[in-house]
């Protein structure tokens, strides 16, 4: 049944330096005094529908944030959202129409607000539930185990968030894959009709190994037993699937009581950065199933506000979607018990160029076998085609350049510049949940290079469908935390490529399949193989790659089995 409800449009609340955010306040029709959802957002706070919520007896609370739409102050990506978070919470919590529970949620940057703000220790916050965003920004957000995330960073910093509202309609207007193409990437602000000033969009670029800079942008670490029960949520094919796991783990590693550590939740569906409205995502359709936990935030904030125990919202502490049998499930742990390490070795003869080559996958260790060759030119890079990331239709003329989501990779595994290894088909249904990685022993003729990995679902009719992928920038091989280690042209050298996580299950008759290259353009910039910097480099040379795997090299992928 709806309510009646009241609006305080645009109230000024104050923070602790006299700088006003503007905020809305909804409030059920009768009544007087209500557990309070809390929206802080950086994307306009009238976007923030508060029916269903005001329908079940709570308060909402939309606020831009600083710097942001109608806020004062001045933007910078993170750094003032503990504080202003815990005034905000410290302000509702005070108001006569607060009943002094409050619970958050919210993508994103609207996640990164919760992140932000939970060490805080505000005695108002009682629940949260931050959706499709990383706890280490550098890790997987900006940066991708040390490549720049050119279309997401520059989209967003240039254009969503380079004034106080956002210039993201004007996106198409520009020669998106020419732009994107133009160096150096340090003035690509400029080039993009935007400031250099405030410049984090050139502070991302200047900061190009983990440093203090980087380090005030770890959430993860930050977090501790305060934080109140909360309910993790993303999507297999969202740049973040791993980093929700790993903000889990912390989480749980953190509680001060056995009680809080089991108050967490994790729920992973078949989305990109966003619960869909569809059960459709890139060319496959999950079915309805897909759909069923679409009302999982109203569930978890509606019941703990209410008084209810995490297990009556979600009684498992994860919940996965398995992508193949589409289904959902519910486990207990992460990474699962019962799943077997299971490597799977890199073959050929020689010529594993594309899919028309003779690249093989298998349980049995290499032996003698020459290597792969390519060459990698910076200059006609593999295209970005579906894939595990956050661009999206809010970032017009990019997202037709690069949709998320699963795609059939056959226009890029024709290339010569992508090595594809193929498996026999399986003899019955093998399940992949976990975290994947690949083993990779490779040798370049540049002082610094990219190695991407894909795992690929191969159908029976042809389809190649991408499931999760990576990329490391070679100078961060031995730790993506330290200090850019250049490499020797020519040596062989391990590399180990994170491919996130995943949940799916290959169907018997399918194929694994996994593609090796060294660009996936626009989701992650360009490697000119000559060791400059990101946003400094003007410049690009040729990169001849030999993957090796032989009884001394032996490049492989591991995969979590589920038996």
């Amino acid at each position: 049944m709806d309510q009646s409800l009241r609006v305080l449009k645009s109230v000024r609340v104050p923070m602790r330096d006299g700088v006003g955010l503007s905020t809305n306040v909804f409030l059920p029709g009768t009544g007087t005094s209500f557990p309070v959802v809390l929206v802080r957002t950086a994307y306009n706070k009238h976007g923030i529908g508060p029916r269903e919520w005001v329908n079940r007896g709570l308060a909402v609370v939309a606020q831009d944030c600083r710097g942001r739409y109608d806020s004062e102050g001045v933007w910078y990506p993170f750094v003032n959202e503990g504080q202003d978070g815990f005034d905000t919470l410290e302000w509702i919590g005070a108001q006569p129409w607060c009943n002094g529970s409050i619970g958050m949620f919210g993508d994103s940057y609207l996640a990164a607000t919760q992140f932000s703000v939970a060490p805080e220790g505000s005695r108002f916050l009682k629940a949260l539930n931050p959706r499709f965003m990383a706890g280490d920004c550098w890790k997987r957000a900006y940066y991708c185990d040390g490549a720049f995330s050119l279309g997401l960073t520059w989209s967003w910093l240039c254009f969503e968030c380079a004034a106080p509202t956002s210039s993201a309609a004007l996106l198409p207007l520009f020669d998106v894959p020419s732009l994107l193409h133009t160096l150096p990437l340090l003035t690509l602000d400029e080039r993009s009709g935007c400031a250099a000033e405030p410049a984090a969009y050139r502070d991302c670029l200047r900061h190009a190994h983990y440093d203090a800079f980087w380090e005030q942008f770890n959430f993860r670490a930050r977090l501790n037993g305060a934080t109140p029960p909360t309910l993790l949520i993303g999507g297999w094919y969202d740049y973040y699937a791993a980093e929700t796991f790993a903000n889990y783990q912390r989480l749980r590693d953190t509680a001060t009581s056995a009680a809080r550590r089991d108050s967490h939740r994790v729920l992973i569906g078949p989305w990109t950065h966003g619960i869909s409205g569809s059960s459709g995502l890139g060319q496959l359709d999950f079915g309805s199933a897909a759909l069923a936990e679409n009302d999982a935030t109203l569930r978890w904030l509606d019941g703990l506000l209410h008084g209810r125990a995490p297990a009556d919202c979600q009684p498992a502490p994860i919940r996965i979607f398995v992508m193949g049998t589409n289904v959902w499930r519910d486990e207990q742990e992460w990474p699962l018990q019962r799943a077997q390490s299971t490597t799977w070795y890199l073959h050929s003869g020689g010529t594993a160029n594309s899919q028309f080559g003779d690249g093989t996958l298998s349980r049995t260790a290499p032996t003698a076998e020459p290597p792969d060759l390519y060459t990698y030119d910076p200059d006609q890079p593999v295209p970005t085609l579906g894939g595990n990331h956050s661009i999206g239709p809010y970032n017009p003329g990019l997202y037709e350049m690069a949709p998320p989501g699963p795609f059939d990779q056959a226009p890029i595994e024709r290339r010569d510049d992508v090595l594809v290894y193929t498996s026999a088909p399986l003899a019955a249904d093998t399940e992949v949940t976990g975290p994947v990685c690949v083993t990779l022993w490779a040798a370049t003729s540049a002082p610094d290079t990219d190695f991407v990995a894909r795992l690929v679902d191969l159908y029976p009719d042809g389809r190649a469908i991408n499931i999760t992928e990576g990329v490391i920038r070679a100078r961060f091989r031995e730790s993506v935390w330290g200090l850019p280690q250049p490499i020797e042209p020519g040596q062989p050298l391990p590399y180990t490529i994170d491919l996130q996580a995943t949940s799916n299950v290959f169907r018997q008759g399918h194929c694994l399949r996994l593609d090796i290259t060294s660009s996936s353009f626009p989701l992650w910039d360009r490697n000119l193989n000559t060791g400059a910097a990101p946003g400094a480099g003007v410049a690009a040379r040729l990169a001849e790659q030999t993957i090796l795997h032989d009884e001394c090299h032996p490049s492989a992928i591991v995969l979590p089995i589920v038996p």
